[in-house]
């Protein structure tokens, strides 16, 4: 594999972990315990994954209107994850278990719907498919510890505040991962 491969695949894998960066940051903030770390962190790496092959499955067909749907629905959910850990800010006990069930769900399918629409346009770009995917799923277990480690610390010194603006953050990613989409500034 050559130089300018690796960088892209490299380069694929840094796009899709940083917003696996954002969400594990603002699950960091809520401390959970290290069982729930390891399932979300492996979870996120297999829905990216599963996303980017389900995508390259469509694209090679006619998936181009598929991709752009996941797109708008991954910053859809990422909104409302952020509104959600907003709320949840404000209860004494929170209610939203983003390491298992439904909130386990929720917040991968945030991070991955956008690994839809990268699978989708892989069929046209030359590069090898199982090293790329091998990339990204070591990268997102990586992004995701250090943004669960990053959150927990602000967690641990600044709870309630911490948390809203985790929220506030996820949903202002949300606005600019749309707006950016929308002007053409992505791919």
């Amino acid at each position: 594999m050559t130089l300018a491969l690796e960088a892209k695949i490299l380069g694929i894998a840094l796009a899709v972990g940083l917003d696996v960066l954002a969400v594990s940051i603002a699950v960091g903030v809520m401390r959970i315990p290290w069982r729930g770390r390891l399932r979300l962190g492996l979870a996120f790496a297999v829905a990216e994954v599963a996303m980017q092959l389900l995508g390259y499955a469509i694209g090679t067909g006619a998936g181009r209107l598929a991709g752009v749907v996941a797109i708008y629905a991954g910053f859809a959910i990422l909104a409302m994850v952020g509104v959600y850990i907003f709320h949840e800010s404000a209860a004494n006990e929170p209610t939203f278990k983003p390491e298992s069930g439904w909130g386990l769900i929720a917040a991968s399918a945030s991070i991955s719907l956008d690994s839809f629409g990268i699978g989708v346009s892989l069929p046209g770009v030359p590069l090898p498919l199982m090293p790329l995917l091998a990339t990204v799923a070591v990268s997102t277990v990586l992004f995701t510890a250090v943004g669960l480690a990053f959150g927990e610390r602000l967690g641990r010194r600044y709870k309630r505040l911490a948390q809203r603006i985790a929220g506030l953050v996820l949903i202002a990613l949300a606005i600019l991962f749309t707006i950016e989409h929308i002007a053409g500034w992505t791919s």
